[in-house]
């Protein structure tokens, strides 16, 4: 059963956040909650630091969905690595090559490995009845095009960036992309930084959070969806779920999607988005990934429904982070820690006493594998030395912004395409 969060008015800003902490309710100081226990430098290369045993959790033994070895079709997979933690002893959540078709997905998953194929599949114009009247986009890449949707009686903006040699006989996997506070689709799509200045913010290494870029290097081209928001607080729950629900018609309608393979990721109120979508449509998408998380201050913020079909899900926070923080409020269980907590219960997950997260100072990131998840459905969380970025490098020597040395996009793209 999740545990339920209360919402509440919205309250602060910082460099394209919206989360906030009220005046009687202080946000987390320099070196996090409290609530964990001492931290692992995290690896230079990106990879997560080990996953550590917490009150309650084990270090060895993460749910391994889709894990290497297994079946195409769903077979069993022996013992494949869990993204961040060891997969010694976990569970594996469905069978799945290693690796996909250069067009679809990976045949990992733990739905079983199948692939639910969209009515797009086998249109041989479905490519160019979706990019029909669209507009390229500048500084992104040249399969990134720009477009207009109608929901909720508006006519909406998004960019779409679909693999330059799509085969539509091939389902891909989808992932939706929503952009920070005082952001934009185009600043998703071209790479742009959102919350300060640093090297290699551009298309090529960073658009779509570095999803883009992981996903091309592992040769499982995915579709891209970046909904642009309205005004500086670009999102609105009631609003917004509508045009999440109208963007997948649309995509699933025209090109080839495997419908059990859709994800949502997003930094800062991008996060409160995605996070909202995790627990109100978990029914269609198959996991999430959110960075600066937060389970209060959107506009129309939705409770967690009981019942609701597991999702896979992945939170980052900084734990210097006074905008989003970890904790910010432990009796409303308010924060990114809860935002992995309602996720954990909902998936059966053993709830630690503590979550080993990062030390103040450490320059280093901690990443913790919640453990006997049900198959296929892990729950993950990494914290960090660091404010309010989804781009930390965090190598145990810098805790700098930087888009292609970012500890974040590997491992975010390890969770995605284990499923």
């Amino acid at each position: 059963m999740r545990t339920k969060l209360l919402p509440t008015l919205m309250v602060g800003v910082f460099l394209g956040a919206g989360c906030g902490t009220s005046s009687d309710e202080p946000g987390v100081p320099m070196g996090g909650s409290g609530s964990g226990g001492s931290a692992t430098a995290g690896s230079p290369t990106g990879g997560s630091s080990t996953s550590g045993s917490a009150s309650g959790g084990s270090a060895s033994g993460g749910t391994a969905a889709g894990g290497a070895g297994g079946t195409a079709g769903g077979g069993g997979a022996a013992a494949g690595a869990m993204s961040g933690g060891t997969a010694a002893g976990g569970s594996a959540g469905g069978g799945g090559g290693a690796g996909g078709s250069s067009g679809g997905a990976a045949g990992a998953g733990g739905n079983g490995g199948g692939v639910v194929r969209s009515k797009g599949c086998g249109k041989v114009d479905g490519k160019t009845t979706m990019t029909m009247g669209g507009m390229s986009v500048a500084n992104a890449l040249p399969t990134s095009t720009k477009l207009q949707i109608m929901s909720g009686g508006m006519s909406r903006d998004y960019i779409i960036d679909i693999p330059a040699d799509y085969d539509p006989s091939k389902a891909y996997r989808l992932i939706f992309s929503w952009h920070q506070a005082y952001g934009s689709a185009n600043g998703n799509a071209n790479g742009q930084h959102p919350a300060g200045d640093g090297p290699n913010f551009d298309a090529k290494n960073y658009a779509y959070f570095g999803l883009h870029r992981e996903a091309t290097a592992a040769n499982q081209p995915a579709i891209f969806v970046a909904p642009a928001g309205i005004g500086d607080f670009p999102w609105d729950f009631n609003r917004d779920s509508a045009l999440f629900d109208s963007l997948l018609t649309r995509v699933n309608e025209n090109l080839c999607v495997d419908e059990s393979r859709v994800f949502t990721t997003g930094f800062s109120f991008g996060a409160m988005m995605s996070y909202s979508l995790s627990i109100t449509r978990s029914a269609k998408l198959r996991g999430a990934v959110t960075m600066a998380p937060a389970n209060y201050n959107l506009p129309g913020q939705p409770s967690p429904m009981d019942g609701a079909p597991p999702i896979a899900y992945f939170g980052i926070t900084g734990m210097s982070d006074g905008t989003c923080p970890w904790v910010n409020n432990e009796a409303q269980k308010r924060g990114g820690k809860y935002c992995a907590l309602a996720h954990a219960e909902e998936n059966g997950c053993t709830i630690p006493a503590n979550i080993q997260t990062a030390m103040a100072g450490s320059k280093a990131h901690v990443c913790y594998d919640f453990q006997g998840c049900k198959a296929g459905y892990p729950v993950k969380v990494c914290t960090f030395d660091g404010q309010h970025t989804p781009s930390s490098i965090n190598d145990g020597s810098s805790n700098a912004d930087d888009g292609l040395k970012a500890f974040v996009p590997p491992l975010a793209w390890k969770f995605i395409s284990q499923l």
